[in-house]
């Protein structure tokens, strides 16, 4: 993990406390900024649960061995650097589910094929979560078993069409019919990776996977796992359906919100939503330099376009 650690602070500036935050998931408004300004937002809630003890253990250690800068702002760096082949390129924590639960459900949904398709009179499900169990139940009940030969075509045509080595971690990781599950340890040492990169590899298969499924490449696998989930809140999305009429005073005193809570709310549309937004007439907000904090917020909301307008931020 330092060394994944050391990459992701490569090139940008973020203070150690924030960084842990972002690939935490923890939701504030500052951690989302500091993750969109910094390309960080794909990373969302990557290791939700990393110990802090843990991380700030392996943060002091990168310093102490100066592959990490302390700026004086107390952000860190490292020089930019080529990004290795484990590297994850597909992951969008903000929309997705958890990899674990894609995960699980994934496997069970292939050890239920498998067995089914080698007459395996005993049946004992690799996950012991009821809800997953009846999700992949009633998933083959009502997609797979009608058309086992093509539901198992498409995820061989899935998985066909991954780089050969998130196909190879994917499939050793994999529940099926007399086979078991790769260790993570036997991986490494087949790729030449640490256990940890691996890791790495499988969630970023698994996002690869979500993504190619949830665009609708095989039809037979949607209804299996759980929908995108918007990356911008129903309250943000609320708050900008009535701004689109009146004012941010009215719209805080329609929705009982502070101003500054709706000055929030256009932030958050800005980073996550899909179009590029800038300050509206219709917002009424107070004239340049006569509110430090309206100002502020109009200087986050053009830095926010300009961002977006440069392409540098990507959600999935």
């Amino acid at each position: 993990m330092p060394t994944f650690l050391h990459y992701l602070f490569a090139g940008r500036h973020v203070r150690p406390v924030t960084m842990y935050h972002i690939l935490h998931g923890k939701r504030t408004f500052s951690n989302l900024y500091a993750a969109f300004i910094n390309d960080l937002l794909p990373f969302w809630g990557l290791l939700p649960h990393l110990s802090r003890p843990r991380y700030e253990k392996m943060i002091d250690y990168l310093v102490h061995q100066k592959l990490l800068t302390e700026a004086p702002d107390e952000t860190l760096t490292a020089p930019p650097a080529a990004l290795p082949a484990w590297w994850p390129t597909h992951v969008a924590g903000l929309t997705m589910p958890a990899y674990r639960e894609i995960g699980d459900i994934l496997t069970l949904a292939v050890q239920l094929i498998s067995q089914v398709q080698h007459q395996e009179r005993h049946f004992a499900p690799i996950t012991p979560h009821l809800l997953i169990q009846q999700r992949v139940k009633g998933w083959y009940e009502q997609a797979a078993k009608t058309d086992l030969p093509g539901t198992i075509a498409e995820f061989k045509s899935l998985v066909t069409a991954m780089p050969e080595l998130a196909g190879t971690v994917l499939v050793n990781r994999l529940v099926g019919a007399e086979t078991d599950v790769a260790s993570w340890q036997d991986l490494a040492a087949h790729l030449g990776f640490e256990p940890f990169q691996v890791q790495l590899v499988w969630i970023d298969a698994l996002a690869q996977l979500y993504q190619a499924i949830a665009g609708g490449q095989a039809a037979r696998w949607q209804g299996l796992l759980p929908l995108p989930t918007p990356a911008v809140t129903r309250s943000a999305q609320a708050t900008m359906q009535l701004l689109a009429d009146q004012s941010v005073d009215q719209t805080a005193q329609q929705r009982q919100l502070a101003a500054s809570t709706i000055r929030e709310h256009i932030l958050e549309a800005a980073m996550l939503g899909p179009a590029v937004i800038h300050e509206q007439p219709g917002w009424r907000l107070p004239p340049a330099k006569a509110d430090p904090v309206v100002d502020f917020f109009r200087g986050r909301l053009a830095a926010i376009a300009r961002q977006r307008q440069s392409g540098g931020v990507r959600l999935e």
